[in-house]
């Protein structure tokens, strides 16, 4: 007899489940080639991505990592506009490259731009991460420098170029978020040592505020709804996580992770593996882990039952991860979308589209199949 309450239970729940899971989309994908945009150096990384007001997309990378890109979806056309790092300020190795790049506000002639990306420090024995204000001149198809918002501390030895992050999320036209990783530092338990490193900061022209510690690798944040701020994080073997991220929190790297260890070669291993006990919990985590990138939430509208949910780009598991979230932030499904490209960057056009960025020199358009 309990055996069978058991199975009925068991059924229900699975019945309960299946019944609140909304059905993958059906996605139409158009691919463009990019590779020119791309940046080589060990392995290829696809280029950094943002979206301007008439769709035209601006990519970060190419062969030296630094340059930037305007691209024209309709005509395909890729122009260079120059570039942000120097070439005595990086090796050639792909992780030195363009992390992301955020557009503050934008006219017909010009757009005030955020990028951010690792470079060598002034003695070029250490790596720092710099999120610098760039002013593009659209009249001419030219960038200059404004100033730099912040150059973190400390510059740490060049092997641990490891964990850049780098991700934008726009507060408005004058500030915005930027995650920033651990950079593989040895020393990142030390909190008195790790000083800039494996936070989210919130920053502006003159201000630069932290709001959360201990964090391995946060490649997307997001303005939910335009008021909760949302982050993905990159795990140790598992543990990759969706937070909520809270001013004053500590999410626990490198203390506690979902994640296990890779093994004796480690720069640093978490104190306790498989738990957050004393830290932020993750409103969701991966084990094993995917590879977590970016994330956007969709449009309103046009994209069925998935509308105003969020996805999450891969590098590992090549896959779009469709998050159904509800208005208190509970997750209630997931699903992955298979690709088969290493998702490198991700965003939504104006015109409701989902746009993507792969390390093999790809530009997806992706949209619901009528």
């Amino acid at each position: 007899m309990i055996y069978l309450l058991l199975i009925s239970l068991l059924t229900s729940i699975l019945s309960a489940a299946t019944a609140n899971s909304a059905p993958l989309p059906n996605l139409q994908i158009r691919s463009d080639e990019i590779k020119t945009a791309t940046t080589s150096g060990g392995n290829m990384r696809g280029p950094a991505l943002a979206v301007l007001a008439n769709d035209d997309l601006l990519l970060g990378g190419g062969k030296t990592g630094g340059e930037l890109f305007l691209y024209n979806l309709a005509t395909k056309q890729l122009t260079k506009l120059g570039a942000v790092i120097a070439a005595n300020r990086r090796n050639d190795d792909s992780r030195f490259a363009i992390n992301d790049i955020a557009v503050l506000s934008e006219t017909q002639s010009s757009a005030n731009l955020l990028v951010s990306y690792p470079r060598l420090g002034s003695q070029k024995n250490c790596v720092e991460i710099v999120v610098e204000n760039i002013n593009y001149d659209r009249v001419n198809q030219k960038i200059k420098r404004v100033k730099n918002w912040l150059v973190t501390k400390p510059c740490v030895p060049i092997s641990a170029v490891q964990h850049t992050s780098g991700r934008f999320a726009v507060i408005d036209k004058k500030s915005a978020y930027v995650t920033i990783g651990d950079l593989g530092y040895p020393q990142i338990s030390n909190r008195s040592k790790r000083g800039d490193l494996g936070s989210i900061f919130k920053l502006s022209s003159n201000s630069i505020t932290k709001i959360s510690q201990g964090h391995r690798n946060a490649q997307g944040i997001l303005l939910y709804n335009g008021k909760d701020l949302l982050a993905t994080e990159q795990g140790p073997r598992g543990g990759d996580e969706l937070n909520l991220i809270k001013a004053g929190a500590d999410y626990g790297w490198p203390f506690v992770s979902y994640g296990q260890p890779y093994g004796s070669g480690d720069y640093v291993k978490p104190t306790k593996s498989g738990t957050h006990i004393g830290y932020e919990e993750p409103l969701k985590y991966w084990v094993p882990s995917i590879a977590i990138t970016e994330l956007v939430q969709l449009p309103k509208s046009g994209w069925a039952a998935w509308s105003n949910q969020l996805v999450s780009g891969s590098l590992k598991e090549q896959v779009l991860v469709f998050i159904s979230l509800t208005d208190n932030l509970t997750i209630t499904d997931t699903q992955n979308f298979d690709i088969g490209e290493r998702i490198r960057d991700l965003e939504v056009l104006n015109s409701g589209q989902l746009v993507a960025t792969t390390d093999s020199g790809k530009l997806l358009i992706l949209n619901l199949k009528e």
